[in-house]
């Protein structure tokens, strides 16, 4: 059996035998001549080797000394030390350029036979640095045996113990009875044994390894670490950034949660082929679920995860991810499979597939892109029974499509003033319905799109040297669907607008004059008799409209901070003439919101098969403070309001005209200027009937790292009122800011103990609460909820989440989440990723370790920020 997990990121080990002793700054590498007398007369005793050493103290080239760390071994006297430095051995090196350098109390030796320095001796050659009481070096082969207090750093790896005997130009030798820090695990351990087998391989027997640090006992013997991984053999090859280790024991409070005959790892990020860590976690609708997943490591571009499941409620199952990434293309298919629910006696499953590219024609400049997506669930039930496995933004509604589309004269290859597109797609809807029976109908129904069998159309942008912009696009659409009561047949759009800027002593004016034809070519079925629609008919609407606008600026100061203060006020006018729609399907059209974008657009409909007529001015003011320093935007305020000029006929929102001559109120406003406050709002508020109509207002306070709290209310009326509350703030513990954290992993100095690094005690660590919960004030329940703890104790983070998500009036599924973060080694996650649902839930949610990011175990090597 082969088990993969991650070896990466965590803290700097804190061995005691590691412990670094107090720097002394008085140099300790002085040019001297020693390299000369050395090589030219034997060494019979530390007064000779002085005085050679003073003697030729004149004759020494400066190249011979070298500077490095004020660091002196205790006891000695830097009047007696000595520093030299020997040519580099006419043998096959991995540098021959570099020199070797010893510094020590005393010297001996023999010329050309062997070197011993003694006395807190230091030898460095390039990134290596040894120190020890005594090194004995024999030119021959390069060969340093050292005794005593052995210290060796190589690349931030870090070796200590008594015995060393090390081939220089090769890196071969053994190390007896070490203990050792790796650089980029950020973790360490101990062995009975090391072999370095070169410069990126090493062999370690009868190892342990971990990243926390024990304290010792009451009675002064070593305590253990929470958590500590142990082999009979450890082999790493940094090169292919690979560990093999045998017998491997992964041990946590001393109770052992993972063992294999072989455990294979990457020493980073690196995906390596074998099994993950088993996962479980509890479901209300599924019971207990079991999953043992295997990572295949097919090709650099290629991967795949096979996880059997099991559910102690439905059975046996098996989910299946496959994925693939080349220099032009990307996709993944999942597949979820349950061949017999013993809680419906049916096949339950989902097929999610998705695949983008792009290619170039020949030698052209056109661009083209694909996108094809193929997403279907087994039945209704499906989005009830497994919440936690829908990738869908709308759990009820999936979407399957091939898209196609390409750009002649890309823009990014700077072409000019002309950009044209053709594309074409084919799409389809799977609705899954409420089977609830104590379900409202009209709460719980959903209306389904049409399909496009298919859509293609074309787009284009040109533009003058005057600055005349001219736009056209044209579209056909075959509108079909599985309802037969609903109207189909095919459409035609052709859309086209003329438009030109004009800076009027710092007044922006732009005209605009467009036309939208629509035309239908409409199936003759009962449904179409029953809709009172026309087979065949075509319109044609015009549009004018003068978009107005200009800036002013001042200097002014707000809570200690020099702002730019802008007063940006906006017009336009649009007219478009009335013409009948009554009698037009609506296939894709639907009213637009009410926002900011929404409010200053010439159609109050998307889509293609309404346009409002309009004789309207639409006015707006917005107030933003912007940040000199950085540009950041402070504070907006904005208010927006339409003013009719005549009754509008085509009413988005409903039946019968607009008669009302001030639109609704529109409010924005937004502010990060308190510092570590943050308020967004947006308010629609009724002119007429003096009322709100809908809102939004969030509120989010963030005074340090990990500290977050948030309050968000929706108002919709007569159909929904919400508030939302989020954090993430700390229960108990230590935690430092963020600042000294970030220091602290960009340090140069890789032995630093980190703030972070808690013992053994369970109240010497840091206790993290976070949540959000949703609660509809209209049905007096709680909608969702999601509530968790973190404990970070310095060397392992664990967490424990409960979700609760409503699936209906009557109908809701919680499951429990856990997972264990062992710095330095892997993650194991019991259940669905809670790292996941925390960031995807909370606002604001910050890693507890902001110095990394979250261990990929092998199965997720390509994942984008979508994960």
């Amino acid at each position: 059996m082969t088990v993969s997990t991650s070896l990466n990121r965590s803290l700097p080990p804190q061995h005691r035998q590691n412990r670094r002793r107090p720097a002394v700054t008085t140099p300790l590498w002085r040019p001297v001549a020693l390299a000369a007398a050395c090589l030219v007369a034997p060494l019979h005793s530390p007064s000779q080797a002085q005085s050679a050493a003073a003697s030729g103290a004149q004759a020494a080239p400066a190249s011979a000394a070298a500077t490095p760390p004020a660091d002196a071994a205790s006891g000695a006297n830097p009047a007696s030390r000595m520093s030299f430095s020997l040519p580099s051995p006419r043998l096959q090196r991995r540098d021959a350029k570099e020199p070797l350098f010893f510094e020590a109390d005393q010297l001996g030796g023999e010329a050309g036979i062997f070197t011993r320095a003694s006395g807190s001796v230091r030898l460095r050659q390039g990134e290596l640095a040894m120190r020890a009481d005594e090194i004995t070096h024999t030119p021959a082969d390069n060969t340093a045996k050292a005794q005593g207090r052995v210290r060796i750093v190589s690349r931030g790896n870090l070796f200590t113990g008594p015995e060393l005997t090390l081939r220089l130009d090769t890196l071969e030798g053994n190390f007896v009875r070490p203990e050792f820090w790796f650089a980029r695990t950020q973790a360490g351990g101990d062995a009975l044994l090391v072999e370095f087998l070169g410069e990126d391989r090493l062999r370690a027997h009868q190892t342990s390894y971990s990243s926390c640090r024990p304290e010792d006992m009451p009675d002064g013997s070593p305590g253990k670490p929470d958590w500590v991984l142990n082999t009979s053999e450890v082999y790493l090859d940094f090169a292919a950034s690979e560990g093999t280790a045998k017998n491997a024991v992964i041990r946590f409070m001393d109770v052992p949660i993972l063992a294999a005959p072989t455990l294979t790892f990457p020493l980073d990020n690196q995906r390596k082929s074998g099994l993950l860590p088993p996962s479980f976690y509890f479901d209300s609708n599924s019971g207990f679920e079991l999953s043992t997943p295997y990572y295949w490591n097919i090709a650099p571009e290629q991967d795949a995860t096979i996880a059997p499941t099991l559910s102690a409620r439905r059975g046996v199952g098996l989910d299946l991810e496959y994925r693939y990434l080349t220099t032009t293309d990307t996709g993944k298919l999942h597949l979820y499979g349950l061949p017999n629910d013993r809680l419906t006696g049916d096949g339950r499953g989902l097929v999610d597939f998705t695949h983008k590219g792009r290619f170039r024609t020949g030698n052209t400049l056109a661009q083209n892109q694909y996108d094809i997506k193929w997403l279907h669930a087994s039945d209704d039930d499906y989005w009830k029974d497994f919440s936690h496995n829908l990738p869908s933004p709308t759990p009820r509604l999936f979407d399957s499509h091939v898209k196609f589309d390409s750009t002649l004269n890309d823009r990014t290859w700077g072409l000019g003033n002309s950009q044209t597109n053709f594309y074409a797609a084919v799409q389809s809807w799977q609705t899954l319905r409420d089977l609830d029976p104590d379900s409202d109908p009209e709460l719980s129904r959903i209306e389904s799109p049409y399909r496009r069998e298919p859509q293609l159309g074309f787009r284009s942008r040109s533009s003058s040297d005057a600055g005349v912009v001219f736009n056209v696009q044209g579209e056909f659409n075959r509108f079909a669907h599985t309802d037969a009561a609903k109207v189909t047949g095919n459409r035609v759009n052709l859309n086209g607008r003329l438009e030109r800027r004009f800076d009027l002593l710092g007044i922006s004016v732009l005209p605009s004059v467009a036309v939208r034809g629509i035309s239908y070519d409409l199936d003759r079925n009962n449904a179409l008799a029953a809709s009172g629609s026309r087979a065949s008919t075509s319109i044609a609407v015009p549009t004018f409209s003068l978009d107005s606008g200009f800036s002013m600026e001042r200097d002014v100061q707000f809570f200690g901070r020099d702002l730019v203060q802008t007063l940006e006020p906006r017009v336009m006018y649009v007219y478009t003439p009335y013409r009948r729609q009554d009698d037009l399907p609506r296939f894709d059209s639907a009213p637009r919101d009410f926002n900011q974008y929404a409010v200053f657009n010439d159609n109050g409909f998307t889509g293609g098969d309404r346009v409002t007529d309009a004789n309207q001015v639409t006015v707006g003011v917005t107030s933003r403070l912007i940040d000199s320093a950085t540009g950041v935007e402070a504070l907006r305020l904005g208010i927006a309001q339409k003013v009719l000029l005549a009754d509008q006929r085509i009413n988005p929102q409903g039946e019968g005209p607009i008669t009302q001559k001030l639109s609704d109120l529109l409010l924005l406003g937004s502010t990060s200027v308190i510092p570590n406050w943050n308020i967004d709002s947006t308010l629609q508020y009724g002119a007429q009937e003096k009322r709100t109509e809908q809102g939004t207002v969030g509120v989010r306070y963030s005074p340090g790292a990990w500290r977050t709290v948030s309050a968000t209310y929706r108002y919709t009326r007569e159909a929904s009122e919400q508030v939302e509350f989020g954090w993430q703030w700390p229960l108990a513990g230590r935690t430092p800011p963020l600042q000294q954290m970030m220091n602290q992993a960009s340090s140069p100095d890789l032995m630093q103990v980190n703030p972070r690094r808690a013992g053994t005690n369970a109240c010497g660590g840091a206790w993290y609460t976070v949540g959000r919960v949703t609660h509809s004030m209209r049905d007096k329940r709680v909608i969702n909820s999601l509530i968790g703890f973190e404990y970070d104790a310095g060397c392992w983070i664990g967490r424990v989440v409960a979700e609760r998500v409503a699936l209906g009036q009557s109908k809701a599924n919680t499951r429990i989440m856990f997972q264990l973060e062992l710095l330095g080694l892997s993650q194991l996650a019991l259940g669905a990723n809670p790292l996941r649902v925390l960031q995807q839930n909370v606002p604001g949610y910050r890693l507890l370790r902001e110095e990394g990011q979250p261990l990929n175990v092998p199965g997720t090597p390509m994942s984008s920020q979508d994960e």
